[in-house]
């Protein structure tokens, strides 16, 4: 507990040096923000200038620290922001809260607290009454820090006898009579125990349990990010299109407030370049405190060229907001060579990975596109793990379209939603499942289908309507070489994990279109089974493939289906395909060059595979 407190007067007295600590007496040092996001992000910006990612975190984790760095403005925006309502009449507004984190604000308005207590199965609730004139209601976060057991409830009698009308509550808000075992958190069953006179036929305020650590300043982690957006365009992807020989995706970011979505295009010969316009979204990250708001800009051009270089340049449309030129290519149509990179997880040690993603472009500068089989970052939802990430790819990514497969990591906390935000992929999926995770393209004579193993493995339903999908899409392709790529392995390179669900759903339908490679991730040890079928080894069969490009590793154990396997190596694999010569040529590589695996699988004019050649 010493400890703990000389930490505390520590970080207050660096605050004070700093001025982050409001003088006693002084006036507003800003307009209150209108949202309490708002606020919370004016907060994090402004100390994010002064304190440490370190202090910052364990401020965050205390309300009280963080309290006693709020200016009034702050302060008030906060205590009467979060709760906002018309009354009809005079009232008596009842706050109850569990015992040990009433909110801060209830002294601040001049609440008192009342004589008697609730009791649920979980929680003793203290309360407090203030009388509220007719007209607007406004009151603040439940806390800025975890400690709240529960969200507080508001009971409203009208002083007259009556029943308040209530108006302008937001949807998370619940507005119910208060009558004996009724529960003070809308989706918690536990009901009051003791529910007082005065406050049976009140008028109760209610809202989701889950919204009781809905103010916090950072989601337990405070994140810096030595990646701050500016004027000038960064972090570019390039994705195909939905016919990836004459479309083409741009996207980039820049800080709020840089103009429009411009991306020029200019074939060599032409008499000048053309000119196309997209758009830009917002995304919003209150825990990044040193750059909470980005914009994403993203162009989509068609009506290109096959196979032909274009040099582009990207920006808002003026001199000092446009990209230098940069070259990309169209993809080939068949019976053009094809060649590809494909990498599984990267996820930890990015500085390591963009090097060896780096040396793969070096040494295979012919590369046409890079395949990613998930878990790009290891905090899918922190944008300083992307920004890393972007920094790290940035001399491939600007000059090689990205196709990548979303990951369990894409889905930590809330879902893939940056990882939406940052690809614009094709969106010829299925109906069912969100654009983005599940897609196909064809490149020259190559079929690649991308799923969402992540969804699927949890949700029979995802499983079966991606499989459906995917049964079809293999079905009406005329490619001869087919290429399926997911997250989680089918066959698995972890000593003790598996995914039956996908095998049941999907290698069904891999073995009846004949799938000449699946590629995945997820398991951190590199493995290549023999050609399977039906669960088992079969001339002619599915080869699958389980790599890892990031410095995550775990040990590997013998399994009968394996034909290659190793550990603690990471790796790049290339993918050749010769339609000419009837080859696929298949190798995997350390970031030395060194090669680690290789096969090569020839196939009959009619497209059977006739041979198939190992290391």
């Amino acid at each position: 507990m010493a400890g703990r407190n000389r930490t505390g007067l520590r970080l207050l007295g660096l605050l004070l040096f700093t001025g982050a600590l409001p003088a006693c007496g002084a006036p507003p040092q800003a307009e209150s923000p209108r949202t309490i996001e708002a606020t919370l992000a004016r907060v994090g910006k402004r100390l994010s200038g002064r304190l440490s990612a370190a202090e910052l975190t364990a401020l965050a984790s205390h309300g009280d620290r963080l309290l006693a760095v709020l200016n009034r403005g702050e302060r008030d925006a906060l205590g009467r922001g979060s709760l906002r309502f018309r009354i009809d009449r005079e009232s008596d507004l009842y706050v109850v809260a569990p015992r040990g984190s009433e909110p801060f604000w209830l002294a601040d308005q001049g609440f008192a607290r009342e004589v008697m207590t609730l009791h649920d199965p979980d929680n003793t609730w203290t309360v407090y009454r203030k009388r509220f004139s007719a007209g607007e209601v406004g009151l603040g976060v439940n806390g800025l820090d975890r400690s709240p057991r529960a969200h507080y409830a508001v009971f409203a009698r009208a002083a007259d006898g009556g029943t308040p009308s209530i108006q302008g509550l937001s949807d998370d808000w619940q507005v119910i009579t208060a009558a004996s075992g009724v529960a003070l958190e809308r989706d918690v069953a536990g009901p009051v125990l003791d529910l007082p006179e005065t406050l049976r036929g009140a008028t109760l305020l209610r809202t989701r349990h889950d919204r009781r650590h809905a103010a916090l300043l950072a989601g337990g982690r405070v994140w810096k990010t030595h990646g701050i957006a500016g004027r000038q365009p960064d972090q570019t992807t390039i994705a195909f299109g939905n016919d990836p020989s004459t479309e083409l995706t741009f996207s980039w970011r820049t800080r709020p407030g840089a103009g429009g979505a411009v991306a020029r295009l200019w074939k060599a010969g032409a008499s000048g370049f053309r000119e196309y316009r997209g758009t830009s979204a917002t995304i919003a990250l209150r825990e990044l405190l040193n750059d909470p708001v980005i914009l994403r800009h993203t162009v989509r051009v068609s009506g290109l060229e096959p196979d032909t270089s274009y040099e582009y340049s990207i920006g808002d449309g003026a001199g000092p907001g446009m990209s230098a030129w940069t070259s990309v290519r169209t993809a080939p149509r068949c019976p053009a060579d094809v060649s590809m990179l494909y990498l599984g997880d990267p996820q930890c040690g990015l500085e390591g990975w963009g090097d060896l993603l780096t040396a793969a472009h070096r040494r295979r500068p012919d590369t046409q596109a890079v395949l990613i089989a998930g878990d790009l970052v290891d905090r899918g939802n922190e944008r300083s793990n992307w920004d890393h990430f972007f920094l790290r790819a940035m001399r491939v990514f600007a000059n090689v379209p990205v196709m990548p497969a979303v990951g369990n990591h894409e889905y930590l906390d809330r879902g893939p939603w940056l990882y939406r935000a940052f690809f614009d992929l094709p969106e010829n999926g299925p109906a069912g499942v969100d654009c983005d995770l599940v897609y196909r393209f064809e490149i020259g004579d190559v079929f690649v289908a991308v799923l969402d193993s992540t969804a699927a493995v949890t949700d029979p339903l995802q499983a079966k309507i991606q499989g459906d999908w995917l049964d079809e899409a293999l079905r009406s392709t005329r490619k001869t070489w087919k290429l399926v790529m997911f997250h989680h392995p089918v066959y698995a390179s972890h000593p003790w994990r598996e995914s039956p669900a996908l095998r049941d759903a999907w290698v069904p339908i891999l073995d009846r279109h004949r799938v000449d490679l699946v590629l995945q991730g997820h398991d951190h040890a590199y493995l290549r089974t023999y050609p399977m079928r039906d669960g088992r080894r079969a001339a002619g069969g599915t080869i699958y493939v389980v790599s890892v490009s990031g410095d995550k590793y775990v040990e590997q154990s013998p399994r009968d289906y394996a034909e290659v396997g190793f550990t603690h190596v990471s790796t790049y694999q290339t993918i050749d395909v010769r339609p000419r010569e009837g080859r696929l040529i298949y190798g995997a590589y350390d970031a030395s060059g060194r090669e680690r695996d290789r096969f090569t699988i020839e196939k009959a004019p009619d497209g059977r595979q006739v041979a198939r050649r190992g290391k």
